[in-house]
């Protein structure tokens, strides 16, 4: 354990009070992530620098994602004063709507309060109208609906964004980081750095990292011509980009782009292509109330009919029968 470097001069000597709205079904990860620096720091500088409670709908229980349940010690009837504000939110937001929740957000907004939001719930913010022009980030899943929803926003891709009083985290582990970031804004970098040891987390990583891993080591990819490919496949989902437009890209035949695809990923580029684009309506049939039609649309399919078969044959299960069950079906590739 090193505590060498935790002696640096304390920025900011008040308390710090967080508070946590935690949205049923939040990740329990991204919860913990985001508490156990501040618990991290007050034991390396020996004092209760830091302070939180969880909030929710109601006083009790709030069941995570994974089933397991935090309580909540207060509701929005009474909440406590804070200094930062946090709300914890994952999958199904499409069914959340609270409008103390929304005021509450509001009036935080206008007394100039520090607000943010981990994974989903930067939707909850945009929603609550407190992000109009700022840099947020949301899960890489949820980003294509932000932006639609609310083209007023700014929205990365970025593991995590400070905008003045607004901080967002695109979820899991990217909560750390994020609170790391304010770590280093009130202790120094020196504190940062040995809670961030703490947790084994490595170096400090800044906001500017993207949130997926770089395709290269995602795929295990040895040609630059296919990282190339699949780019360009990534950011052309709803028109599909043609295999020979593909092959043009980086001067190779159609013939030659097929071999490397074979060679290095055991599928052509067009059965590539598909299970790119399906995965990604996969995704938001979970993840959004988005009507068949437009994830048809989205997906780069010229009808629902014609999704929902190609969708059937990739994972043995309708569109509708994967949205109504709402779980995660294995898929092969096509």
């Amino acid at each position: 354990m090193s505590t060498s470097r935790s002696s640096s001069k304390i920025v900011d000597a008040r308390e710090f009070r967080v508070s946590y709205f935690l949205v049923p079904g939040f990740s329990l990860l991204a919860l913990s992530s985001a508490i156990e620096p501040l618990r991290s720091v007050n034991r390396l500088l020996g004092s209760n620098r830091y302070s939180w409670n969880v909030l929710g709908e109601k006083k009790g229980p709030i069941p995570a994602g994974n089933g397991l349940e935090i309580q909540a010690s207060h509701d929005l009837n009474d909440p406590p004063e804070a200094d930062f504000t946090i709300i914890v939110a994952s999958l199904d937001l499409e069914n959340f709507c609270n409008k103390k929740l929304m005021s509450h957000l509001r009036w935080l907004h206008r007394q100039g309060r520090m607000i943010g939001a981990i994974s989903n719930g930067t939707l909850l913010l945009a929603a609550a109208g407190v992000l109009e022009g700022r840099h947020v980030t949301i899960h890489w899943e949820m980003f294509d609906t932000l932006k639609a929803k609310f083209p007023e926003v700014d929205v990365s891709s970025e593991l995590f964004c400070i905008d003045k009083t607004i901080y967002t985290a695109a979820g899991g582990a990217s909560s750390m980081d994020m609170m790391l970031e304010l770590i280093i804004s009130r202790e120094g970098e020196a504190t940062a750095a040995d809670v961030a040891e703490q947790f084994l987390h490595g170096a400090v990583r800044p906001s500017s990292e993207v949130q997926r891993s770089d395709l290269r080591w995602r795929y295990k990819l040895t040609d630059k011509r296919l990282e190339s490919v699949i780019k360009i496949m990534e950011k052309n989902h709803s028109a599909p980009v043609s295999v020979a437009r593909l092959a043009e890209t980086v001067d190779i035949s159609e013939r030659q782009l097929e071999r490397l695809f074979l060679k290095e990923l055991g599928s052509t580029p067009s059965g590539f292509y598909l299970n790119l684009r399906l995965d990604r309506a996969h995704n938001r049939l979970l993840a959004t109330t988005d009507s068949l039609e437009e994830i048809a649309e989205i997906a780069g399919f010229s009808s629902q009919a014609h999704f929902s078969r190609a969708f059937k044959a990739w994972c043995g299960a309708s569109p509708l029968t994967v949205r109504t069950r709402k779980h995660r079906i294995r898929v092969g590739k096509i």
